[in-house]
């Protein structure tokens, strides 16, 4: 029996968390036998697609007027015949719903992954309108969508981000791995000194700049202190300048944007994350899974990852001296830091397995259809 297919579409310029969710159901969906068909407008996803093994075309999606993108995804949905369509940005929302409707496909959902309250206008109307459901990663999201009186709570659904947990696996107790301590090595990061990670791209959305000031305010406490910022992004270099003004030259690394993060995973003694706004992120989950501590800001999805006094410390955005005591407090505390560590472990076995999200996915995009 032929299981029923989908069309993925992700039309972003550039590869970040929403990317990494979008490739990484699409290839669970067909490593579980459903076809699968993956849309991307710029290479830096199509990329991945291809190396993720998935079935796909290039189609430039460059706004949503687009006339040449949408006669192109319209045909697309026609030649291919899905019998869903998970549309995952803005750009490709009100395109990709309209040539799902005209090409009669038995359902569209639009997936969205962060809390934002939607413009009450004509555009937006008819956009959430032409979706059948909308898939949204944590509860605060489908919260604040549903304040929009037009758009019908029971369209809004919650499918929680899962992590792989037999890729992302805890370092071996009471030492670090092999690939852990070369990793310090490799970025002058001593044995002992206590090595915080945080991981994003450089924009306004993750904050490093409220971290760099959590750093500054932690200096005197922690004078071994070693920040890791991996990433890249158009805020290089205001964060640069910030971290050489505070005298963090020595303290705060950016090495930039790295593939595989598992040997810095397996070397941090604790994880960070300070932006102010989110879905559900993914380094939050992939941090639990790793047995690492978490010092998170309270943004959408943060709650899920992270049991505040049991896995790690919740501290409200954009509160560098809420952030920076909660790091001091943390790694000042072996004891807490080894257990917070064990805990998250736990804490991901129970809610963040990838399968169950693939699953919940799977129902979402073809219960009820024909």
């Amino acid at each position: 029996m032929t299981l029923p297919g989908v069309l993925v579409v992700n039309s972003s310029p550039s590869w970040g968390g929403n990317e990494f969710w979008s490739v990484r159901l699409a290839q669970g969906l067909a490593e579980h036998g459903h076809p699968v068909r993956f849309v991307w407008s710029h290479q830096v996803v199509g990329d991945r697609v291809q190396a993720a093994g998935l079935d796909g075309r290039r189609i430039p999606l460059w706004n949503d007027l687009d006339a040449v993108g949408f006669l192109q995804l319209h045909h697309e949905m026609v030649g291919h015949r899905p019998q869903a369509v998970l549309l995952t940005r803005w750009r490709e929302y009100l395109l990709g719903g309209l040539a799902a409707r005209l090409a009669r496909i038995p359902r569209t959902v639009m997936g969205l992954g962060l809390k934002i309250l939607p413009a009450d206008d004509l555009k937006r109307r008819l956009t959430f309108d032409l979706s059948d459901r909308i898939l949204v990663n944590a509860p605060e999201i489908r919260d604040t969508l549903i304040e929009r009186s037009w758009i019908q709570p029971g369209k809004v659904q919650v499918v929680v981000n899962g992590v792989d947990l037999d890729r992302f696996q805890p370092r071996a107790h009471g030492d670090r791995t092999a690939q852990g301590r070369r990793f310090r090595e490799e970025h002058g990061i001593g044995p002992e000194a206590p090595f915080v990670l945080t991981i994003g791209n450089l924009t306004d959305q993750k904050d490093h700049a409220n971290l760099l000031d959590a750093c500054a305010r932690m200096r005197n406490q922690v004078p071994d202190l070693r920040v890791m910022i991996l990433g890249e992004g158009l805020r290089r270099g205001v964060l640069e300048q910030k971290r050489q003004e505070l005298g963090l030259d020595d303290a705060v690394l950016m090495p930039g944007f790295v593939s595989d993060v598992l040997p810095a995973l397996a070397a941090a003694d604790a994880f960070v994350l300070s932006s102010d706004n989110e879905g559900m992120a993914w380094v939050l989950m992939e941090a639990a899974a790793c047995g690492l501590p978490v010092v998170t800001t309270d943004v959408s999805g943060a709650r899920h990852c992270v049991e505040h006094g049991r896995t790690g410390l919740v501290v409200p955005p954009r509160d560098p001296a809420a952030l920076g005591s909660a790091l001091v407090e943390l790694l000042t505390d072996s004891v807490r830091l080894e257990s917070f560590g064990q805990l998250a472990r736990v804490l991901a076995e129970e809610r963040l397995d990838v399968e169950r999200m693939l699953r919940e996915t799977a129902d979402l995009l073809f219960s009820d259809v024909d």
